[in-house]
This record gives structure tokens, C-alpha cells and sequence, in this order.
């Protein structure tokens, strides 16, 4: 899963909650998909880390060395396949706990 930054002042709802401008959830969109809320301004990627493992710079980074990219599913795919990149920050994040929703008034 890759995590994303809602950057429109909407609501974005997913299977395991809604989000509202600023707030990142992790989700697994097609490379169609997050091109398309990409483009339209509704998304941002969530950079993430990567380590150069073929011959060529990537992203400015020399070969053996890290950089951090918000990369499209697409463009990371190619560079991965390619033997160019490899990520390092396999492990996803702790989610940010959503505060749970107020109630009446005081018991």
C-alpha cells in the first residue's frame, strides 16, 4: 500500500475511513487510478525512500545512494523492474488514529 495526502478541501471516503484536507491514508489504487487523482490536484503521493541499486544517477542520487521521490505507481514500476531503485522504507507507518466522533452532550 502507498499512502497518500488529501490536498483539495473535500472529503475523501476509502474502506477503512474518511479523510479531509491535510489528513494521508494508505490505499492500493491501479496506476490509472492515482494518475487520475494525482492530476486532478485531489491527491498528493506520500514521497517515499529509495536506494540506488543499478549503474545509473537516479533523482539526483548516485548509484548506492538513497533519495526520497513521490513517485507515480507507474514511473516506480519501471525504474524497479528496470533494476534502478529498490525502496527502502518497506515497512508502512503506524496510521494516524482518527478521533472518534463526538456524541450528545454530557451524560
Amino acid at each position: 500500500m502507498r499512502r497518500y495526502r488529501v490536498l483539495l478541501p473535500l472529503t475523501v471516503h476509502t474502506e477503512d475511513g474518511s479523510y479531509t484536507q491535510g489528513e494521508e491514508f494508505a490505499k492500493d489504487f491501479s496506476p490509472e487510478d492515482e494518475a487520475t487523482n494525482v492530476e486532478s490536484g485531489l491527491l498528493e503521493i506520500v514521497p517515499r525512500r529509495y536506494k540506488v541499486i543499478g549503474e545509473s544517477n537516479v533523482h539526483g542520487a548516485n548509484p548506492g545512494e538513497e533519495f526520497e521521490a513521490a513517485l507515480l505507481l507507474g514511473q516506480e514500476a519501471a525504474l524497479i523492474e528496470g533494476g534502478h531503485i529498490e525502496p527502502v522504507d518497506e515497512l508502512e507507518p503506524e496510521p494516524a488514529k482518527k478521533k472518534p466522533a463526538r456524541k450528545g452532550g454530557k451524560p
